[in-house]
């Protein structure tokens, strides 16, 4: 049986920013966490990182050797002229893939009939796709994903709920970043939620539902009582400083 994917205090700072502080998880193979929280809470900073994009500045990550893994970014930029079925076949050349699975991917995201275009031309929810795409060659075990549903219309929405839940089944280990919490309730087995670079909770997804509160509300609560609670520390250190 293959090993967790254990992430212990890794730490990424960016000039004088501190990205994400002295984070630990434990993510159990076949399961699919969820990384929810506002912009700049770290959720892009810490996928980059197991993508190997960025190198902690601290900590250790083990067990994600084990397994191949495809990464799907939040955006990307694709040479002028440069078709999607092109783009694709380049980065099979460079996995060891085969073009067959090329085709695959192109008619797993429904783009088979623009496949021939030329990539900027692609509306955003189509580039989503083909980033998607992208990832799901050579087949990886481990799929990491940065807002994978932005720019879905609501069909792909439902189309890529209905693949993670398949590669679920079928024992991939996902962890992906979205503030689509609807979603993110309807196919995650965990969620773990970020604010300034420290995750503030991590609680099974049915915990989420056992009340009647929306996720959005239950968020925004959460968030707010993280400010509230920070709030005479910080205080103390604005006195501290002007003293």
């Amino acid at each position: 049986m293959k090993e967790p994917i254990c992430i212990s205090k890794v730490e990424k700072k960016f000039s004088k920013k501190k990205a994400l502080f002295p984070f630990s998880l434990t993510i159990e193979p076949g399961t699919c966490v969820a990384l929810c929280g506002g912009n700049g809470a770290g959720k892009s900073t810490l996928l980059r990182i197991l993508a190997g994009i960025h190198q902690p500045d601290a900590g250790i990550i083990s067990g994600l050797k084990e397994y191949s893994y495809g990464f799907m970014p939040d955006s990307i930029q694709i040479p002028a002229g440069v078709s999607g079925r092109d783009w694709l076949t380049y980065l099979a050349r460079l996995k060891g893939v085969s073009k067959e699975q090329v085709k695959d991917v192109l008619e797993l995201t429904g783009l088979t009939e623009a496949a021939g275009r030329d990539a900027a031309s692609y509306s955003r929810g189509m580039l989503q796709r083909l980033l998607f795409a992208q990832m799901m060659l050579g087949d990886p075990n481990v799929l990491l994903m940065d807002e994978p549903g932005n720019g879905l219309d609501p069909f792909w929405v439902d189309e890529w709920k209905k693949w993670i839940m398949e590669y679920r089944e079928q024992g991939k280990t996902i962890l992906f970043a979205s503030h689509m919490l609807r979603d993110v309730v309807a196919v995650a087995d965990r969620i773990i939620l970020l604010h300034e670079g420290k995750m503030i909770s991590d609680e099974p997804v049915h915990l989420w539902l056992k009340d009647s509160l929306e996720p959005e509300e239950r968020f925004l609560r959460m968030i707010k009582k993280k400010d509230t609670s920070a709030e005479p520390e910080k205080i103390i250190k604005e006195k501290v400083r002007q003293s």
